[in-house]
């Protein structure tokens, strides 16, 4: 009888935490089964994290929980849209905002996560993959429903981007995950001179003033690196199409929402590209038009950004939330 009560007493959130885990580990068992032979990439890389440094863990888990997060809240917006004209309206609005705010948990757990926070890593004989936050279990297999496999590609990518996966998983699999991942990568340093660096092994160097909400300076600098190749690499392709790029009239355009920014590469000359980072950030492009203009010409180059911050649209507030206000997690994959 205490128990339930403690139950009851622990309100709806936690009831619908119980249901979300107990559907997770019901979907992780038939996935498991379907796949003995070959494991997905996320539980290779969850078995290759379970020894690694703790930075590498904590990223793997930050990124596994706010794709989560994001996961779930489209899932939220999804029913109150399909469902908001129909007799199902009420209960479609009542389970949104329960998915909602477990949603929101998931992304607080994630955003708790500091360099000293710490992260356990665990793959079953099921093949089903928990994060441990401070002791907080999060199971990431068969939590998505249907999509599952976009989830866990969307967090295997992301995670490609700031580390070298090819030293982590199978060059086969690699190969895959690596598609649309293989530029330039983020990694971090922290002194206490310059602050937070976010650095790329092809030389960018972005400097935040502050040590404060690093999940959020992650985030920001791993779109910008992820987009910066992305237009890199797009510039490459036309150049070998015979187009000659105009550096003084490059820039990026905004567009409707939900549609992919126009890029003038000359006059008259344009592309279309997912850069929403660098579109909302004009100054940020036309600062490092030097070091884009020396990759996509195969040259080295070092360009050391200050204010970071500023220039990423994140200003200089401990609080700021601007990039979660405005962009939801890589919110630029197309399916």
């Amino acid at each position: 009888m205490e128990s339930g009560q403690s139950l009851a007493k622990s309100g709806p959130g936690f009831v619908l935490l119980l249901i979300l885990v107990l559907l997770a580990a019901t979907q992780t068992q038939s996935l498991a089964s379907a796949s003995e032979t070959m494991p997905s990439v996320v539980v290779q890389l969850a078995r290759e994290l379970h020894d690694s440094p703790l930075p590498m863990r904590s990223d793997f888990a930050w990124l596994a929980l706010t794709q989560m997060a994001e996961f779930y809240t489209g899932e939220a917006a999804r029913a109150r849209r399909e469902l908001g004209h129909t007799s199902r309206a009420r209960d479609a609005s009542q389970w949104a905002a329960s998915v909602d705010d477990y949603a929101r948990k998931i992304q607080t757990l994630a955003d708790s996560i500091t360099t000293a926070t710490p992260i356990i890593i665990t793959v079953g004989i099921d093949n089903s993959v928990h994060v441990y936050v401070d002791g907080q279990p999060v199971i990431l297999t068969g939590a998505i429903g249907g999509q599952q496999s976009v989830y866990e590609r969307r967090v295997v990518e992301r995670f490609c981007i700031l580390y070298l996966c090819e030293d982590l998983l199978p060059e086969q699999e690699t190969a895959v995950v690596l598609t649309q991942s293989d530029g330039a990568r983020a990694y971090w340093s922290f002194s206490q001179y310059a602050g937070p660096v976010c650095m790329t092994h092809d030389g960018l160097e972005f400097q935040f003033q502050q040590a404060t909400d690093l999940g959020e300076k992650r985030e920001a600098c791993t779109r910008v690196v992820a987009e910066l190749s992305e237009l890199a690499m797009a510039i490459v392709r036309e150049q070998q199409q015979g187009m000659r790029v105009d550096w003084e009239v490059l820039k990026v355009l905004p567009v409707p929402a939900d549609e992919p920014q126009r890029v003038i590469l000359a006059t008259r000359v344009e592309i279309q590209l997912p850069l929403p980072m660098l579109v909302e950030n004009p100054e940020l492009l036309k600062m490092v038009r030097p070091w884009l203009k020396a990759r996509v010409r195969g040259e080295a180059y070092s360009l050391v950004v200050l204010n970071a911050g500023r220039l990423m649209g994140l200003g200089d507030r401990p609080d700021s939330s601007v990039v979660k206000q405005r962009y939801p997690a890589f919110n630029n994959d197309r399916e």
